[in-house]
């Protein structure tokens, strides 16, 4: 069963039933603001459950970017709302066109966007909640800030206790985005993947990525293949398993290695 606990305040957050990845909502005078929506349909009942028991009703839905892992949880929410960024908005179109036979097949019928923004909104729900697009990690990469209670939904730009996926990062935004985050004024941040903390895990973060794109730069131009950057790249820093295929999808696709 998907873990959602108040964080502060009004805002709750938590790991689905398996701990792979965060969800949570604000509770508003509106009714729920929710967060993601994980990535099954029973954790998305979870969190759906726990939202209309705190704030009556979801009023609305934010994507923080369109990987289908914060997505299909949806499928059973109620009738509301969905916000998305206008890069979450293209990626979700690939994604859902690209899996759709396999999605119908599982039953899974996310909730699609209703209202598309350009870079940020700000929602006066009480408290205000405002979305702003960074990109970086995808396309679409958004966060929600609550800046009442000083409450940072990072989305996949931060990932703790395990390597982020970089099969479709933007090197030069991922780290743009991060330093614009340090310079907020946030207590509380609530990753992707892994357990909310401090401000610090926004800085822990960039200086993973600064050092591991360090490390690329270094096996690129030393002319390393493919293959054998990607064995030596998991072996340093800590990819496992389906993860190492993500890495492998990176360096060819966003990071210049050509396959071998």
């Amino acid at each position: 069963m998907a873990e959602i606990v108040r964080v502060a305040g009004p805002v709750f957050a938590g790991p689905s039933a398996d701990g792979g990845v965060n969800a949570g909502f604000v509770r508003t005078k509106l009714g729920a603001l929710v967060i993601d929506a994980f990535l099954t349909r029973e954790d998305g009942r979870d969190l759906a459950a726990v939202a209309e028991s705190e704030a009556g009703r979801i009023t609305a839905t934010v994507y923080t970017h369109e990987h289908l892992d914060h997505v299909l949880g949806s499928t059973d929410f109620p009738a509301g709302g969905v916000i998305v960024s206008s890069g979450t908005a293209r990626g979700l179109r690939r994604d859902l066109k690209r899996y759709g036979e396999e999605l119908e097949r599982q039953g899974l019928r996310p909730k699609l966007p209703t209202l598309i923004f350009d870079c940020r909104i700000t929602l006066p729900w009480d408290p205000e909640v405002v979305v702003v697009e960074l990109g970086g990690h995808a396309e679409g990469s958004t966060v929600v800030h609550v800046p009442g209670e000083r409450v940072l939904f990072a989305g996949d730009l931060v990932f703790r206790g395990r390597p982020p996926f970089v099969g479709s990062m933007g090197p030069e935004r991922w780290l743009a985005a991060l330093r614009t985050l340090e310079g907020w004024d946030v207590e509380t941040v609530i990753p992707g993947h892994g357990a909310t903390g401090g401000r610090k895990v926004l800085t822990e973060q960039r200086v993973w990525l600064e050092d591991f794109l360090g490390r690329v730069s270094e096996l690129r131009s030393a002319g390393t293949p493919l293959e054998k950057a990607t064995t030596i790249l998991a072996g340093e820093f800590g990819f496992e398993g389906r993860r190492v295929e993500g890495l492998r999808l990176g360096l060819q696709s966003r990071l210049g290695f050509g396959a071998d």
